[in-house]
């Protein structure tokens, strides 16, 4: 058990992250509003239902959500929930901050799920000790060396990354003294894997990045519930998947098939990708299998019950692990209220009977 000061301590340190996101977020819906030219007016809307909907949790969440959330369909519903809201006290009562970053290492992927498959480890950097991938400990030369050997590789944090922050690829042609020079900026902790050579389906839709599924899965009342899944497709000529490095999301309906549009950066619906393809015409690979993947590797995972997955499809039609985060933001905008026909019973837990109160100890 924790002492009292280590609690208080802790929950300063959470209560500051929490307040900072939240915050971070209302910029960003701000920004966002202003590219939507102010949203949706569901003012009418907002009064007569939105209100009167939350005040049953004690909350009175902003205007300005439902004004963004309802752009696209033209339709309130209450049941949204609000970035701030998310970040400040859903995330933080459903998963322990203060494990997550050691939770979500990705040099421990294989340690947590050896049961999954994931890109081929050639070399990684754990608090400032060098390993190959078997763990062994290396020299940083040696570890230079194996990815020399390998040529096609990319190097990224394993710790604190996000948003294809920092990740470099290297494709071939790379010495020693290349790579050596690269761990410089990369500190104590990373990892060096192979490029993972993805299904041809996905490939088409962005050749120069891996294409991802964000898989946004919920461990509640015992039993892992899939909330949503977008593909992430990257932009013309980029080598990552993220919407905002150009990139696209697209809701992915229950048989794996893309949804007509998706969302680029500047919140604007595309019906094709930047190179021509139709996303209404693409079905996903392996589907079933990618979600069953993730509800398998969920429930070792109890400290998170909120947990945002990347998956990736090979050319084999096998759905591949490339990371998690547990503090994912919501696939809200391609894909409606979060936790859809599980909303009241999820509020009612946060806001009314608190049945994970003693779970952090």
């Amino acid at each position: 058990m924790r002492s009292t000061l280590r609690k208080r301590l802790d929950g300063l340190y959470e209560l500051a992250e929490r307040k900072y996101r939240a915050a971070e977020y209302r910029r960003k819906a701000a920004r966002r509003k202003k590219l939507l030219r102010g949203g949706y007016d569901c003012r009418r809307e907002y009064r007569r239902t939105v209100v009167p909907y939350w005040r049953r949790y004690g909350v009175r969440p902003r205007a300005v959500w439902y004004r963004l959330f309802s752009f696209y369909p033209q339709k309130v519903d209450p049941r949204y929930i609000p970035d701030d809201l998310w970040f400040d006290r859903i995330l933080p009562y459903y998963s322990n901050s203060s494990f997550r970053r050691f939770g979500e290492d990705k040099n421990y992927h294989a340690v947590w799920f050896p049961e999954a498959l994931r890109p081929k480890t050639v070399a990684s950097r754990i608090a400032g000790i060098c390993y190959d991938d078997q763990y062994n400990i290396i020299t940083k030369e040696k570890a230079a060396r194996r990815c020399a050997e390998c040529g096609r590789f990319v190097l990224k944090p394993s710790v604190d990354s996000g948003e294809g922050r920092l990740i470099r690829f290297f494709d071939g042609g790379v010495t020693q003294k290349d790579v050596l020079d690269a761990f410089r900026d990369f500190g104590g902790n990373w990892i060096a894997q192979e490029i993972v050579a993805q299904h041809e389906t996905l490939e088409r839709l962005n050749p120069g990045s891996l294409n991802t599924l964000r898989v946004i899965s919920f461990l509640f009342e015992n039993e892992v519930h899939i909330l949503s899944v977008i593909l992430r497709v990257g932009g013309a000529g980029s080598k990552v998947d993220n919407i905002g490095a150009g990139g696209y999301a697209c809701a992915v309906d229950a048989d794996g098939r893309l949804s007509r549009y998706a969302v680029n950066r500047r919140s604007e619906r595309c019906e094709t990708t930047a190179g021509g393809v139709r996303f209404g015409d693409v079905t996903v690979p392996a589907y079933a299998d990618a979600l069953k993947l993730v509800k398998t590797l969920h429930v070792k995972l109890a400290h998170f019950k909120i947990i945002g997955w990347d998956i990736a499809v090979d050319r084999l039609a096998r759905p591949v692990l490339i990371e998690f985060n547990t503090a994912p933001g919501q696939n809200q905008y391609s894909c409606g209220p979060t936790f859809g026909d599980l909303t009241e019973k999820v509020l009612t837990d946060v806001f009314l009977t608190k049945s994970l109160k003693d779970s952090k100890n």
